[in-house]
């Protein structure tokens, strides 16, 4: 089971990502340069980070649940994103059967 690792960032990306964190959003619907756009509309830089992150799960833990998933990396010394994608394989299995 290899995993890709992600295509680092174009250099337009780089600018939109630069631009976005300069200038607020408040700012620029303020300025009139801000508007509200379909996802058919979306610049090519947002596209291509959407559709890398359309597989990808975004978790959040309790605090005591992620201390138990460190104990539990740091004892098997398997990373904790591989762990913690196990837990949630096993958590499926069982539901499903």
């Amino acid at each position: 089971m290899t995993r890709k690792l992600p295509k680092r960032a174009t250099k337009g990306e780089r600018a939109y990502v630069r631009e976005i964190q300069r200038v607020s959003a408040f700012d620029l619907v303020e300025q009139g340069r801000g508007q509200v756009l379909s996802p058919e509309e979306y610049p090519e830089p947002l596209t291509r980070f959407l559709r890398r992150e359309q597989t990808m799960v975004h978790v959040k833990l309790s605090s005591a649940t992620k201390r138990k998933l460190q104990a539990c990396s740091r004892q098997t010394g398997v990373p904790i994103d591989r762990l913690a994608r196990l837990w949630i394989e096993q958590g499926i299995e069982r539901d499903a059967g």
